[in-house]
């Protein structure tokens, strides 16, 4: 899932994070990207109007391409997004995304792993 993100955003921002992190919790998948910004959003976070511009574009630029994500981690879960929440600290240089999908995936992996033990194989 990781890998997915850091393709979709380089594709959309031209480059992509220093570094993403997926974690699964229950229904929610969160992914922590690092290290975000661009040479020039960089340079434009110096001052306090750039970081409103730099975290305006990147706002306007999910709300617009959030459907396309969400498409992307429905095709790796299996399962429907039915919501996603997104922030981004520019101080920071790292954004969070929170997708809550339709099935539990944690409860999905559990049961996997145990039907995968009990095989005789």
């Amino acid at each position: 899932m990781a890998n997915a993100v850091v393709r979709f955003q380089r594709e959309q921002q031209g480059r992509g994070p220093g570094d993403v992190r997926a974690h699964i919790v229950g229904a929610l998948l969160v992914v922590r990207c690092t290290d975000i910004l661009t040479a020039t959003e960089a340079r434009l976070s110096a001052t306090e109007e750039g970081r409103r511009l730099v975290r305006s574009a990147r706002q306007e630029l999910h709300a617009i391409s959030h459907g396309e994500m969400d498409g992307i981690i429905t095709g790796l879960t299996h399962t429907a997004v039915l919501r996603s929440y997104y922030d981004v600290n520019v101080d920071a240089a790292e954004q969070v995304e929170v997708f809550v999908l339709k099935d539990n995936l944690e409860d999905a992996f559990r049961k996997r792993a145990r039907d995968l033990a009990g095989r005789d194989d």
